[in-house]
């Protein structure tokens, strides 16, 4: 499997996980320590994800220097390559265009795998110092198990930026089958351990850092010296 389906498939959970936990009324960072086994194709490892929010734009460095900025009102999302110094743009707001497939049929075989399912458990467990309740999730053609606190500073901007989340992604023929303000009633806390199954592994993340902080403008822009990568 091509390095760029991996990212894809990375980048996917970390903009699935950004909309279920998007704080719209301040600025706020936060960190995971993802651990990835048996994932296809690719060795076992881990890796430090970063997070940064702000009411207009959000950023996910994934680590391995691949990079998400989504910029909510232009409804653009960008990867970047810190390596390679490259980068790509997808509008949210309509489809990706892929050879030989029609947009139509795109939509209606992307629509038929998206979606969320949210079924809580009765298993609790303290981690990272953070008391917190299984659920188990799909988002998309990802399942996993969630471990989700109402103790984690920042909670309540996740509860109330839930609705504004589900409008941005109302603007997306794919991302708006995945009922955002549904998933963040229905988790009831922050995400302080997920384990995701994908590719015939699992990728495990922890929160371990969490900070409520203004943010620098810059880190939400895209470095004049990088050169635009077409995609395809």
């Amino acid at each position: 499997m091509k390095e760029g389906k991996w990212v894809f498939y990375v980048g996917l959970l970390a903009v699935a996980l950004v909309f279920s936990a998007c704080p719209a009324r301040a600025d706020l960072f936060w960190e995971t320590r993802s651990v990835s086994v048996h994932i296809d194709s690719q060795p076992d490892g881990s890796s430090i994800q970063k997070y940064y929010f702000t009411p207009y734009a959000m950023r996910v460095d994934l680590g391995a220097g691949q990079v998400i900025i989504v910029r909510y009102k232009s409804m653009k999302l960008y990867t970047l390559d810190t390596g390679k110094r490259t980068w790509t743009e997808i509008n949210l707001a309509g489809m990706p265009e892929i050879a030989g497939i029609d947009q139509r049929d795109l939509s209606q075989m992307l629509g038929s795998v998206m979606g969320t399912d949210v079924i809580p458990t009765n298993k609790y467990r303290t981690i990272a110092g953070y008391r917190c309740r299984e659920y188990y999730v799909r988002i998309a053609i990802i399942n996993g198990e969630y471990w989700v606190s109402r103790d984690v500073a920042g909670y309540r901007e996740l509860e109330a930026a839930g609705e504004e989340a589900g409008a941005i992604a109302q603007c997306n023929p794919v991302f708006r089958r995945i009922d955002i303000p549904g998933l963040v009633r229905k988790l009831g806390g922050f995400p302080v351990r997920t384990v995701n199954h994908v590719l015939g592994g699992t990728v495990t993340s922890t929160l371990t850092k969490i900070e409520q902080k203004r943010l620098n403008p810059s880190l939400f822009e895209i470095p004049q010296t990088y050169r635009m990568r077409r995609q395809g």
